[in-house]
């Protein structure tokens, strides 16, 4: 009888039974981004299998469906927007296109304007064009044009850039991977009070991994200065430690043979001890020193900054999964650096315009960073002593580097509300003529609303105690300030 009892009931279930259509859903989190989940009916194509992040289990019983074509799944917007506005007489507008195109994948453009006193101003206007010419490999194009203006300065700098990327290439037995090629023309011109100083140039850069049975060789090559700058490492395949290479560095006046190596030890459940030595090289052409410093002179010579010491010990501990622990995360770091031909500033003929030259930097940097809590309000904390000298310069402190730094920050979200309010603290800093600069207090508030999945309004107020705060001494200073941005994608 029982059993008579469960048929008619599997029976009734049966024939009653449905197919439930899901709705779309939409996963929010911290990126300003949100992912958008498609429906999908099984059987799945090897096509979308390949091509997801997150793989599909399918049982070993269902066939695989083989689709003649299936297209790429778009994002929901081809337009992005971003508009920004400050009370220092600044503003910034970034708008990027993403076409339903197979090998045009974006176009780029953004204007940044600054007005940071009387008759002082700088414009910046960027542009790109980025194709897909195949699985892996992409090309770019990028034209940019910097206008800057201040007393006893006139500067314009203009830059036309082609780049290839190759993820694999095959080429005479040997295995490629990670080829990138950029071609650059650029021009400046600078008036200096009367002083004129222009430079023509043509630049090339190269980066490629070479993949042999016991080793992988690396290549950074850099023709944009008068002398050419390489540096070739061997990373060899073994099981004792993560990495273990042997660099060789050369910018064109010194040359550097030295170890790299990645080493971890798990110490403990979520706690890690890592060691990374990792020797680099930084590209300084005239346009990457403009973003940073908009109102320079610059000398006749240009030099490639390398560094060959840049050894880090660290010690991370995260609960990710333990709600017991209001410590959510720590790092214990500790960084020492050369850098050979670090960028300075200093005084030129003329005192209202910095001029660019070249030292060398030892730095030590120790810090302690602290996470607390999880999800909606998070509190972060760093204490870090960064001692920095010039071997060149009879050791002197390197100039606007705080000795010691306190950053306090306090971050609430709540979709679609979130702010944050941060203090940094910078102590005992001198500038370039070894004078103790005043403390800097820096208190910031910040605010963002989310109007729809694909528009935001944010608001930011910077250094609202108005401390003294520099990039350079004879630069106008930064005051308090006002940010407001909006973000529109559609």
């Amino acid at each position: 009888m029982k059993r008579c009892i469960l048929i008619s009931i599997l029976l009734w279930a049966a024939l009653h039974a449905q197919i439930q259509v899901l709705p779309d859903i939409e996963v929010s989190g911290e990126s300003q981004i949100k992912i958008f989940l498609y429906k999908k009916a099984l059987p799945y194509s090897s096509e979308s299998i390949a091509r997801d992040s997150i793989m599909a289990f399918i049982p070993a019983s269902l066939p695989l469906m083989d689709l003649p074509f299936s297209e790429m799944l778009k994002p929901r917007f081809q337009h992005y927007l971003n508009l920004q506005g400050d009370t220092s007489w600044g503003l910034m507008a970034d708008y990027r296109y993403y076409p339903d195109s197979d090998w045009l994948s974006d176009a780029k453009a953004m204007l940044s304007m600054r007005y940071p006193a009387r008759k002082m101003h700088s414009h910046h206007l960027l542009g790109s064009l980025d194709f897909a010419l195949d699985e892996g490999e992409a090309m770019g194009f990028n034209l940019k044009h910097f206008d800057s203006e201040m007393k006893g300065l006139d500067s314009k700098y203009t830059l036309a850039s082609l780049t290839s990327y190759h993820d694999r290439l095959a080429l005479m037995d040997l295995n490629i991977r990670q080829m990138s090629n950029e071609i650059r023309i650029h021009r400046l011109e600078q008036d200096r009070a009367g002083v004129s100083f222009k430079n023509n140039g043509l630049g090339f850069t190269h980066q490629s991994l070479l993949d042999f049975a016991n080793f992988t060789w690396g290549n950074r090559l850099y023709l944009y200065t008068p002398k050419p700058v390489l540096h070739s490492y061997v990373e060899l395949h073994q099981d004792k430690i993560d990495k273990f290479s042997i660099h060789a560095l050369h910018d064109g006046y010194r040359f550097f043979a030295v170890p790299g190596f990645h080493f971890r030890y798990i110490t403990d459940y979520d706690q890690q001890l890592s060691i990374v030595s990792e020797p680099e090289t930084q590209r300084g052409d005239f346009g990457e020193l403009l973003e940073e410093y908009r109102w320079l002179s610059f000398a006749s010579t240009r030099r490639n900054t390398t560094i060959p010491l840049n050894l880090k010990i660290a010690l991370e501990d995260t609960h990710a999964t333990d709600k017991s622990y209001f410590l959510h995360r720590y790092l214990l770091a500790n960084t020492t650096k050369y850098k050979v031909n670090a960028p300075i500033l200093r005084d030129s003929p003329n005192p209202a315009v910095p001029e660019l030259h070249y030292s060398d930097v030892f730095s030590n940097e120790s810090g302690v960073y602290a996470s607390f809590g999880q999800g909606i309000v998070v509190f972060e904390q760093a204490i870090v002593l960064y001692l920095s000298y010039m071997p060149g310069k009879n050791w002197v402190r390197e100039p606007y580097a705080p000795l010691l730094k306190v950053e306090s920050a306090l971050v609430y979200q709540r979709l679609p509300f979130e702010a944050g309010v941060s203090f940094n603290q910078h102590f005992f800093a001198k500038d370039h003529y070894q004078n103790p600069l005043p403390e800097l207090l820096d208190l910031c508030i910040n605010a963002a609303y989310d109007l729809s999945s694909l528009s935001q309004l944010y608001l930011k107020a910077e250094n609202l105690l108005n401390s003294p705060k520099w990039q350079f001494k004879s630069l106008p200073r930064q005051d308090v300030c006002l940010y407001a941005g909006f973000v529109h994608r559609f």
